[in-house]
């Protein structure tokens, strides 16, 4: 058969090439430490290289998360660990302040560290986060959810109920905090009474049942937002705003105490048929952990004679809020525990996954060294032996057998 020079040069070049790409091919596995570099080298491997790929992104993802979701809730523990210590101090001072011995001054000392106790603890409900993000806010968490209203001198909670997930697993979302509706609101009902006439007959007022003052407030007109004890001889009755008899005439004996809508006046013995007690009842308001607090500071600064003693009231209204206040807390850290715990699960469980997936990975994908080695020499020693045959064969010439 018979070649000419161009289809000699060129089948060589050929034969070259392909040597050549078969190395560049062994060199650039190695050096990416991978036998897929093209679908084409293996269509099912890599496909499922790609489904392993996006595994192991998806558990790096998750891992990310677990670091927030662990500094989130570790914040809100320490928030929760200082209040339950504040409102316990608080409750110790509650129970200081009930002492019959202390005098005024005595209890105002007391309400001084309440009020400090309040600060502190308003600045914990309205605790942020490093991106200045409120911990307690629900979703709304760059509104300040706790809020002070000078003119019902109680506080707000601003926010909503909700409370924002983070993803863990493909299944498991765990909350990122506890919104403050749910950890320190709605402990108890304030009653605020008004003595605006015969407050020399009264030595003591109280609100013994608070629920029947807020029942009665749900239905109640304006009419009855002020109401009127009238005495007469043995006996008295009440009135309500609008001159309408809300009580017939009862039997009455001076010194006697007088229940109405769940209030409780202790009347002087120095009552006599013709006097009149007259009285504004606010309808009542739903405290929270704060309120709860300044309002019991508030009564103890006038706990003096023209308190009427109403502080005790406040008193027992506190140690029972404080009380329920202790275990929403104490309830909400234990629940913070048990995200944790399971949050250390599901971190465990996400590097096992990992593990298996990037296993799963290499033995599709990885480079056989020792073989791709061994290759590499072999094509080498191909290649140079092509080169050095082309070079001899190509100056062969008739001329040098004449």
């Amino acid at each position: 058969m018979r070649l000419s020079t161009g289809l000699f040069y060129q089948r060589a070049q050929d034969t070259l090439m392909t040597s050549q790409s078969r190395l560049d091919k062994l060199q650039l596995q190695l050096t990416k430490q991978t036998r897929i570099l093209s679908p084409a080298d293996d269509p099912i491997g890599n496909s499922q290289v790609l489904a392993l790929d996006e595994k192991l992104a998806q558990n790096a993802q998750f891992d990310r998360n677990s670091i927030t979701l662990e500094n989130n809730l570790g914040r809100e523990e320490s928030v929760l660990s200082n209040m339950v210590d504040y409102v316990q101090r608080a409750r110790a001072l509650s129970v200081n302040a009930g002492n019959g011995s202390l005098s005024q001054e005595n209890r105002s000392a007391i309400a001084l560290e309440l009020r400090n106790i309040e600060d502190a603890l308003f600045d914990f409900t309205n605790a942020q986060d490093e991106a200045g993000e409120y911990i307690f806010a629900g979703y709304q968490n760059r509104i300040q959810p706790m809020e002070y209203d000078q003119a019902t001198q109680s506080y707000s909670y601003r926010s909503d109920d909700g409370q924002r997930e983070i993803q863990l697993s493909p299944s498991l979302y765990l909350p990122a905090g506890d919104p403050g509706s749910k950890v320190f609101n709605n402990l108890s009902t304030r009653a605020d009474i008004e003595l605006t006439a015969g407050d020399n007959l009264v030595t003591e007022l109280s609100a013994p049942n608070r629920e029947a003052l807020k029942n009665y407030w749900n239905t109640a007109d304006p009419n009855t937002q002020s109401a009127t004890i009238e005495f007469g001889a043995g006996t008295y009755r009440i009135l309500d705003g609008g001159g309408n008899e809300v009580q017939p005439p009862t039997a009455y004996t001076a010194g006697d105490s007088i229940t109405y809508r769940g209030v409780e006046f202790n009347t002087s013995e120095d009552v006599v048929a013709g006097n009149t007690i007259e009285f504004n009842i606010g309808e009542p308001v739903s405290r929270n952990l704060l309120t709860q607090i300044g309002d019991l500071a508030d009564a103890l600064e006038n706990s003096g004679a023209q308190g009427k003693n109403f502080f005790r009231d406040e008193i027992d209204s506190a140690l029972t809020a404080f009380d329920d206040a202790i275990t929403s807390l104490t309830n909400t850290q234990a629940k913070v525990g048990a995200r944790l715990n399971v949050l250390k699960s599901s971190r465990l469980s996400n590097t096992d996954i990992s593990i298996v997936n990037e296993k799963a990975r290499a033995d599709i994908s990885d480079v056989d060294y020792s073989k791709a080695i061994t290759d590499l020499i072999k094509n080498e020693t191909i290649y140079s032996a092509s080169q050095q045959v082309f070079s001899r064969v190509s100056r062969l010439s008739l001329f040098d057998y004449l």
